[in-house]
């Protein structure tokens, strides 16, 4: 491989990772909203934001880091009362316990309005606060922290470039790489190119080390418990499942830490990486190994995403993260190409409609079924089992399996996303009767 694709690769990962406190689409509602208040400033006296259907989704009954309280309006309000937009997906990292009670407040008065506008096909926030000063205005598109305007009483004070479609034509393109050129790379790729990888070992395991304690569902200190009490096993599925769960759990129960995200989502970030993680350890397999093993699961998780989108009607934590770790857990345990290949096929047909109904406490269920299978399926590959070509959806080539997991989503499961915002809207109307 070309040192120039190799540094393509490199650009890739590391634009597509960055630290997010808290669950990502809640995070950059109040990106918005801190970035809208920024412009205008004053009494607040309400607040207006309107997303995409996923970020209401995944923000609708998610907890907030640091607080007791979850869900979009929350979020939105805190953003605009003591959000710091120069902090990005971090922005709720200085708010303190006088900020929630005002939040709190302005909640029960029905201050902040969030609601969804239907066929947007990109991630999409628009927040205008209205104060005692005139209106603030912020957009952000396609992904989490990309503010591309800002407005104050109706004046442009910030209006993101657009790129030269030349340039755009000649960007590296996703889609049409090869799962081949991405194992060349990550077994050929300088170690000290992709070091800046083990940032996210370590914030992910600081976030599990949280998560310990039980938060949420607590499922992490579950599994833990039934291993010490010879319920299930001490192996690498228990390890890997444990692992994942304390890390979500932790992340879901709204302790302040950052995860360290990919794709723009903080749990495709974590179940691509603890797994490997977990499986690391029992192992004693060697940091270099298990960073290359990282890097192959982050490169198929964005590969998938591209074609399933952002956020989607089915889970992509476990879905695309999940066959995306499946394939790095072969590579862990030192499986060739082909096995690595079938480790995808083989996750293609087992878990992939696995719903996404918003980011909540039961994101941590998914997280561990989607790190059980991906070990399974890893391991059974690593035997040579595998789902034959011409079975459902599994294509002749990985490529073409990895783009119909893609198309199960959209526009295979647009329908579906509808009926569980209606299920969502449904119970809004009823808490708020």
């Amino acid at each position: 491989m070309s040192s120039t694709k190799m540094n393509d690769f490199v650009k890739l990962i590391k634009n597509e990772m960055a630290p997010a406190l808290g669950v990502t689409e809640p995070s950059a509602i109040a990106l918005a909203t801190a970035k809208a208040y920024q412009a205008i400033g004053g009494k607040i006296k309400n607040i207006n934001v309107v997303t995409d259907e996923g970020v209401f989704k995944n923000g609708f009954s998610c907890a907030i880091p640091g607080t007791d309280q979850q869900g979009n309006e929350m979020s939105a309000l805190l953003g605009a009362i003591a959000g710091d937009p120069d902090l990005g997906m971090k922005v709720l990292e200085n708010i303190k316990t006088e900020d929630i009670e005002k939040a709190k407040q302005l909640n029960e008065k029905k201050v902040a309005k969030v609601s969804f506008k239907k066929g947007l096909v990109d991630l999409y926030i628009e927040a205008k606060v209205e104060t005692d000063r005139g209106v603030g205005r912020a957009v952000i598109k396609n992904t989490h922290s990309n503010i591309v305007l800002v407005e104050s009483n109706g004046k442009t004070i910030f209006q993101a470039v657009k790129k030269d479609e030349n340039e755009e034509a000649e960007k590296f393109d996703v889609k049409n790489i090869k799962l081949a050129d991405i194992i060349d790379f990550v077994n050929n790729v300088p170690i000290d190119d992709i070091k800046f990888i083990s940032e996210a070992v370590e914030l992910n395991n600081e976030l599990a080390e949280a998560g310990k304690s039980g938060p949420a569902m607590g499922l992490g200190k579950a599994i833990y418990e039934m291993v010490q009490e010879k319920r299930i096993g001490d192996d690498i599925i228990s390890y890997a499942q444990m692992y994942t769960a304390y890390a979500i759990d932790a992340r879901m129960g709204g302790i302040a830490k950052p995860a360290m995200s990919i794709c723009g989502s903080g749990d495709h970030g974590l179940i691509a990486t603890m797994p490997l993680i977990a499986i690391a350890q029992k192992e004693n397999i060697d940091q270099e190994r298990l960073i290359r093993s990282i890097a192959l699961s982050y490169l198929v998780t964005i590969y998938i995403k591209a074609f399933s989108g952002r956020l989607s009607a089915f889970c992509g934590c476990a879905v695309a993260a999940g066959t995306a770790v499946s394939a790095g857990v072969v590579y862990l345990l030192g499986g060739n190409a082909t096995q690595i290949g079938y480790s995808i096929k083989n996750m293609a047909c087992n878990i992939t409609g696995v719903i996404c109904d918003g980011g909540n406490y039961g994101c941590t269920l998914k997280a561990i079924t989607a790190a059980a299978a991906a070990v399974q399926a890893a391991l059974f590959s690593l035997k040579n089992i595998r789902i034959p070509d011409d079975s459902g959806i599994v294509g002749y080539t990985v490529e073409e399996t990895m783009q119909n997991i893609g198309k199960i989503a959209s526009p295979g499961m647009l329908e579906t996303n509808n009926v569980i915002l209606d299920i969502m809207l449904e119970r809004q109307k009823k808490q708020n009767n």
